[in-house]
Formats: C-alpha cells, sequence, structure tokens
C-alpha cells in the first residue's frame, strides 16, 4: 500500500471506499469513500504501469488515478468506459482502436501522475496514440491531509475527515488548488510534448460525497456545511481543468454536471458502485457517452 493516510476524497465518496467518504486508508487498512483508496490488502497496490512496447496505430492511451481503471472489486462484473468508449468509437470507424489503460489503481494525485510521465516510461505509448485520455484530480480533493497543503486537517477516520471537509475555507480552496492547477498544467504539457498531433481528452471530477451515508448520519446542518465545501472545490477544480485542456488543444469533458447536476450537489446515487466512490455500470455507460459527445468519432 503506498500510503498509510486517507488519500483525498477523489475515488472515495465514502470513507471507506476509495475512499469512503473520504478513503480511509488507516494503517494497512483500506477504507471506501469520498476519495480513492489504495488496493485492497489482499491485491498488491497497481504500480505505474510501463510501456515500452511498440503501439499499434489507432491506439487509444489512458492516463490518470482508479476511475478509469476499472478495477473487478470496484464495479464487479462491469464493462468501464474505457473500453466501451472504445468499442464504440471502433463501430463508428470501422475498426476499434487498441487500448492501452495506463491509470492506476494507488491513490495517485496529479503530482503522482506528472512523475509518471516525466519518468519516460509511457513516451513510447504517447508517441502512438490517436487520442488519450486523462482523468486526474480526483484524489486532490477536500479533505487536504497531504503535508504540503495549504490546510490540513486529520483524517484518520471518516468523522474526522468529515470535520476538516467542513473546516476548510475558501481561502484554503483557492490556495489549493491552484498548486494542483500547476501540476496539471504541466502534465498536460509533458503529454502534448510527447504528443504534438494527438487528440486529448481530460476529464473533470464528479462529487462522491453527497448522498454518501456517513455524511449524511450527520445531520443536514453538516452535510449541507460539507456539500457546500465538496462543490465549491469541483467548480474550481473543473474550471481549472477545462482552462487548462483548452491550452494545449485538447477536449474538456465535464463529469460533475452529468453526475450531480447543474448545482453539483445532486446525489450520484446509482451512477456510482458500492464503494460509492468508483463509477458503476450505469457511470461508466454515462461516462461513455458523454466522450462520445464530445469528440464525435
Amino acid at each position: 500500500m503506498p500510503d498509510s493516510r486517507i488519500r483525498s476524497r477523489w475515488p472515495l465518496p465514502r470513507l471507506g471506499a476509495a475512499a469512503v467518504a473520504v478513503a480511509v486508508l488507516l494503517a494497512g487498512c483500506a477504507a471506501a469513500g469520498p476519495s480513492e483508496t489504495a488496493a485492497p490488502a489482499s491485491e498488491p497496490a497497481s504500480a505505474a504501469p510501463d510501456a515500452s512496447s511498440t503501439p499499434p496505430a489507432g491506439q487509444l492511451v489512458v492516463l490518470g488515478d482508479s476511475i478509469p481503471f476499472d478495477a473487478p472489486q470496484d464495479c464487479p462484473g462491469c464493462t468501464g468506459f474505457v473500453d466501451a468508449y472504445a468499442a464504440a468509437v471502433g463501430e463508428a470507424r470501422g475498426g476499434a482502436p487498441e487500448v492501452q489503460n495506463l491509470s492506476r489503481h494507488d491513490g495517485a494525485r496529479v503530482a503522482d501522475i506528472l512523475e509518471q510521465v516525466e519518468r519516460g516510461t509511457v513516451d513510447t505509448a504517447l508517441a502512438g496514440a490517436q487520442t488519450v485520455i486523462l482523468s486526474a484530480g480526483f484524489n486532490d480533493q477536500p479533505p487536504y491531509w497531504q503535508p504540503d497543503a495549504p490546510c490540513v486537517g486529520e483524517v484518520g477516520t471518516e468523522e474526522q475527515a468529515i470535520d476538516t471537509v467542513i473546516a476548510t475555507t475558501p481561502e484554503c480552496i483557492t490556495e489549493a488548488t491552484a498548486a494542483v492547477r500547476a501540476d496539471y498544467a504541466q502534465l498536460l504539457a509533458q503529454i502534448r510534448e510527447r504528443a504534438p498531433d494527438t487528440e486529448i481528452i481530460t476529464l473533470t471530477s464528479y462529487n462522491a460525497w453527497t448522498g454518501w451515508e456517513a455524511l449524511d448520519a450527520r445531520g443536514p446542518e453538516d452535510s449541507s456545511a460539507a456539500q457546500d465545501v465538496i462543490v465549491s472545490a469541483l467548480e474550481q477544480w473543473r474550471d481549472a481543468v477545462c482552462a487548462e485542456t483548452e491550452a494545449v488543444g485538447g477536449t474538456c469533458v465535464d463529469l460533475l454536471a452529468p453526475f450531480n447536476g447543474a448545482d453539483g450537489r445532486t446525489a450520484a446515487g446509482d451512477l456510482l458502485a458500492d464503494d460509492y466512490t468508483h463509477p458503476s455500470q450505469l457511470g461508466n455507460d454515462r461516462i461513455r457517452d458523454e466522450l462520445l459527445a464530445a469528440s464525435a468519432p
């Protein structure tokens, strides 16, 4: 397991689920929730993939966190949106692209994915890619527990994670978002440098807190306060992702509105799997459809 602390609430709107309302990763224990957790103890966390073989033409390369990873334990029996999108593109173009899914199931943050690209292990894949899909940032949302974050709180339990989110100030959100945005801009620049003519599609992050049972159990006042923080952070992150994507000539696909409504506060519900973090089959289908709508085959 890469870290014994709780991951940000990206694939984990339920602490204890990737994370549960906050991906509670306690000393060797993975909890799902509002942020992405590491792989279960019985299964080693996936290391950053290496892609060194010569890629075929028409390749679809996927980079990022566990949202596109499609781990069996996240959504048993599901067809992930990456493979579904590739199949739909194949039907439209008369031949499906070969998929190299180099996403990670280890709680990767934007900085981790940037480091993966800078190491050069995905250079060959990027050079041969017709399309690159990037999913990054889910694990950089509140609560900001990382030592380098501008505001840090205790997040060793679901209750502490919720308390930390509620205490997060607008100033903290702005500062933390700016810091992650700088890494994200560098990540996109590195991808574009290695794939100058490739179609780049980025995904924003959805809200896995609203509707999370641990948060609902705190009552309407705490639930509303936490949602205010989460939605503000996700909206700022969406704006940052889309602006930086446009700067490199890519296409930004928003998932906040499709999963959580125009105000970002509608519970994702059946769009999320049992961990209330990763997409369910309905959620995978929704992401596939959003990808197809944004980038007509």
